[in-house]
């Protein structure tokens, strides 16, 4: 939820950038991955978008762990007994929606969550731009 309160919530004075860029990355190096919720994996993303770092938005969305695997039929699977996590399947859609957009107020210009090194083509339309 740490990273949550980056990406999902509109910027406002009483985050420091700095700091949240700092604990993104002791998340990203300390976190025992294999232990979250599908949800966490878009939420990560999210904060990666809002941070300036497509790239790790991308890999938070293809880090390969159980809890982040889609079914053939869309579903966020998690374990045998929890085939069905909806909240990871709508913060996916949610991540790519802000990673397509971008947010109010922030950097001009489509898809800030996807690098811009020519290695990725992303089309969308009818999106709008998250708060």
């Amino acid at each position: 939820m740490v990273l949550g309160a980056w990406g999902m919530v509109p910027a406002g004075g009483m985050m420091d950038p700095e700091i949240m860029k700092n604990t993104f990355e002791r998340i990203w190096k300390d976190w025992h991955w294999e232990e979250t919720w599908g949800w966490d994996f878009p939420m990560t993303a999210m904060a990666a978008t809002r941070l300036g770092m497509p790239g790790r938005a991308v890999d938070a969305l293809f880090m390969d762990v159980e809890t982040n695997t889609y079914l053939p039929n869309g579903h966020n699977y998690q374990d045998r007994r929890l085939r069905l996590y909806l909240p990871g399947n709508g913060g996916l859609l949610s991540a790519v929606a802000l990673m397509c957009t971008g947010w109010e107020g922030g950097p001009e210009g489509d898809n800030p969550g996807f690098p811009d090194d020519g290695t990725w083509t992303v089309r969308w339309e009818g999106l709008k731009k998250a708060l």
